[in-house]
């Protein structure tokens, strides 16, 4: 193999973070070490839990929001050349054409635990190849383990069909879930509501909800909506209209939460993006937010 056939990394971050991921010329390989979080790309979103694949094909990018979690998030990410998987093929095993062959640009994949035990394993110690003291064989090494890899993650992907509908309806209910609470964020949501619309329990959501990203369906909305905010104070709207494009029912709610999530308060995160304002007009909108406030 050419340097550069492949990459092998492994990124940890915490959380209420995100990272942008681009496969650029390579296929790219995103293995789900620790932690659960979603990603986005164009208007698909999806939940990742521990042990979870992301396949993608090249020219692809997506970004990884991480979910809130006592550990840091672990991603071992996998790139590799379309000549390279021609290079590793075998008789009668075209890696190229088996990666060629996944339906979908971007596609998650639930592989069985042992398959993902191994996979993570062998995906570890790529990533550390490279920093390690040289040993007999790191040629062939470094090659058959690729090799496995390669091979252990297509198996997963021709059987993550069977996979997905024979543990899925817990997924895809809450895959639902999270595309209902973004097309209704600035409705009143409810629990209530959640259980009426999905047939399903309040307990289960809940549940289910803290298993797979950290957090409780109402910390969650809240997070979303104070992004929602966020976007549109640095789109220069005023912070007396903000709260309610964003859902918030009232002031005294939307400034606690920012405060709490940001570490300041909406008017001083409109004003850190306008340095340029007058002293007195800063005066000025402080006071306003203090009535606001009361």
């Amino acid at each position: 193999m050419k340097a550069n056939d492949y990459t092998a990394q492994k990124y940890e971050f915490a959380e209420a973070k995100e990272r942008q991921f681009r496969a650029g010329k390579y296929y790219m390989l995103l293995y789900i070490a620790r932690g659960s979080s979603y990603f986005t790309t164009g208007d698909q979103m999806r939940l990742l839990g521990t042990e979870d694949m992301l396949v993608m094909k090249p020219g692809e990018k997506v970004t990884m929001h991480a979910g809130s979690g006592k550990y840091r998030h672990r991603i071992l990410e996998l790139r590799v050349l379309p000549d390279c998987l021609r290079e590793l093929s075998g008789e009668g095993v075209r890696l190229d054409e088996g990666f060629s062959f996944v339906p979908y640009r971007v596609t998650v994949v639930h592989a069985d635990s042992r398959e993902s035990m191994l996979i993570k394993n062998l995906a570890l110690e790529l990533s550390e190849a490279g920093t390690q003291e040289p040993c007999y064989g790191d040629a062939l090494y470094e090659r058959n383990l690729l090799s496995m890899l390669l091979i252990l993650t297509l198996r997963a992907c021709v059987g993550a069909d069977r996979v997905h509908k024979s543990r899925s309806r817990r997924h895809v209910m809450m895959d639902d879930i999270f595309v209902y609470i973004r097309e209704h964020l600035t409705e009143d949501l409810t629990l209530a509501d959640l259980e009426r619309e999905f047939f399903v329990s309040r307990y289960h959501i809940c549940r289910e909800f803290k298993r797979l990203t950290g957090q409780t369906p109402h910390a969650y909305i809240v997070k979303a909506r104070l992004d929602l905010c966020r976007k549109y104070i640095g789109q220069g709207k005023p912070v007396s209209e903000v709260y309610r494009l964003g859902g918030f029912g009232g002031y005294n709610h939307f400034f606690r939460a920012f405060k709490k999530e940001y570490g300041m308060t909406p008017m001083q995160y409109y004003r850190s993006l306008r340095p340029d304002v007058p002293a007195a007009l800063r005066q000025a909108e402080t006071s306003a937010e203090s009535s606001m406030g009361q």
